[in-house]
């Protein structure tokens, strides 16, 4: 078997993706697997450290506001398919699979062009522009969220299958170790990009948590604001206490989100996912800055079930991340009350499910 996965941009769409891979390589050993993605995205790196050969392309998303940039952006776009069918002629792909975002456009676009077998998966319940477009040329949607389907077009193939997940979520994941002498640990991240006030939060938690010794707190800051998040760090006299940790990014988070006592991070589809799977007690923050505010969507779901606590992003300020933290360490009952409560949302087929159909799809 020979596959193609396109995917790029944030970790939202990165990690779908190698699982994907991962899940093709543990049922065929012997597949070839090429990825596909922008230049500049931190799937160059995310992908290479995983052992999976890449290709890049020059591709960029577009500015909410319609700006001149916008049609450098398309122009590139519309170049980036004819390398891509470049691409997909030399390598000969059996099928090509995207992950959504704007990275996996062209390629997808050129596969489908030249009869290609060719899916998309879309794990927001608002699908994303990229995959918008091209639900109807694409052989098959994969959704998380039934609902996403309405906003497709009516000639869409989609079929929901969940969120395909890492190697380790399902099934249950090993437990990184906590440092010498701490007993619960607070898991922390604001997206792979970053986010700022979830930042200043996290640190005005962590200084209320350096005088508890028994919790390991490691924070995810994202690349993009880890520089501005350490220096501030460091201003608060937090580096001088080894049980407080930043890093600008997590790549074993299945390890590390089995071993939280309390996680705290945005609510986008693959991160509530990987929640349900390992049932970790959450506060959810959903980020204001999304596509029909479907993070608070999601996060509303789980809250109403009595599977998160939801904090917006604009309580954050008056100190309430530090209230409802507190709150859940103090109270083991709590925790295991949303972790039974969050469990039910699993789906742990979801991987299953998109390998069989990726094969029904090959063999059409």
């Amino acid at each position: 078997m020979k596959l193609i996965v396109t995917c790029g941009g944030t970790g939202g769409h990165i990690t779908p993706a190698l699982a994907i891979a991962d899940t093709v390589k543990e049922n065929c050993p012997r597949a070839e697997i090429l990825f596909v993605g922008g230049e500049r995205g931190m799937e160059n790196t995310l992908v290479r450290e995983r052992g999976y050969p890449m290709e890049s392309l020059r591709v960029e998303g577009l500015s909410r506001s319609l700006t001149p940039a916008n049609l450098r952006v398309l122009w590139h776009a519309g170049k980036a398919v004819g390398e891509a069918k470049k691409l997909i002629s030399s390598f000969s792909p059996d099928i090509v699979i995207g992950t959504g975002g704007y990275a996996c456009y062209p390629t997808l676009r050129a596969a489908a062009g030249l009869g290609v077998p060719t899916a998309v998966h879309e794990s927001n319940a608002v699908p994303g522009l990229a995959v918008k477009h091209l639900a109807g040329k694409v052989d098959r949607v994969w959704l998380n969220f039934a609902a996403a389907a309405q906003s497709l077009p009516k000639n869409a193939r989609s079929l929901v299958v969940g969120n395909p997940l890492p190697r380790g979520c399902v099934g249950g994941a090993e437990k990184a170790p906590l440092p010498a002498g701490c007993h619960r640990m607070v898991l922390s991240f604001g997206g792979s990009l970053g986010a700022r006030e979830l930042n200043r939060a996290v640190l005005d938690l962590m200084e209320h948590e350096r005088d508890m010794p028994d919790v390991y707190h490691l924070h995810a800051t994202g690349k993009r604001e880890y520089d501005a998040v350490w220096n501030d760090f460091c201003a608060r006299g937090l580096h001088a206490y080894p049980h407080l940790e930043v890093v600008p990014f997590i790549s074993d988070m299945p390890r590390r989100m089995a071993a939280a006592s309390v996680v705290i991070c945005r609510a986008g589809a693959m991160s509530i996912s990987e929640i349900a799977a390992t049932a970790r007690p959450t506060v959810l923050i959903p980020s204001p800055n999304v596509t029909d505010n479907h993070q608070y969507k999601n996060a509303r779901v789980l809250s109403d079930a009595g599977a998160a606590c939801l904090l917006t992003e604009d309580t954050l300020a008056g100190g309430e991340l530090t209230v409802t933290v507190l709150s859940l360490l103090d109270s083991p009952a709590r925790r295991r009350a949303l972790s039974g409560a969050v469990a039910a949302f699993a789906r742990p087929d979801a991987n299953r499910l998109i390998f069989e159909d990726m094969r029904q799809l090959i063999g059409k």
